[in-house]
């Protein structure tokens, strides 16, 4: 299911997308209810791929960093509605300006969820 664009912006932290270290990230938060992610699809930055396995998760609860590499039915992530996360991205450090990612999701009740955000990179 593609997630229209006004729904995206409830859950992506908008100004959140900024070089750090090796890599980037961004933020995002829960803002729809409780799910389970089951499983990591497709992931792009500027059109160029990115590996899942440079590709964390680190929740706002101060719990262990989840790779997105791992994330399956049988390790799922589960979360709550007003859940917070930081997605950290290694080996790409962007470029200043506009960027455009593209994320695919395995959530257990509503099946591949395809999305895509356009941000400009932050201080």
């Amino acid at each position: 299911m593609n997630v229209p664009g006004f729904l995206v912006r409830q859950f992506y932290v908008a100004g959140s997308l900024r070089n750090a270290g090796e890599g980037f990230e961004l933020r995002a938060r829960s803002a729809f209810g409780d799910g389970m992610l089951v499983g990591i699809g497709r992931l792009s930055v500027d059109g160029r791929p990115i590996d899942r396995a440079a590709v964390a998760a680190f929740p706002d609860d101060g719990s262990s960093p989840i790779l997105a590499a791992d994330v399956s039915r049988r390790r799922p992530v589960r979360f709550r509605r007003g859940d917070a996360i930081t997605l950290r991205v290694a080996g790409t450090v962007l470029e200043p300006g506009e960027h455009h990612l593209a994320v695919e999701l395995d959530e257990l009740n509503l099946g591949r969820l395809r999305f895509e955000i356009s941000d400009r990179l932050a201080g």
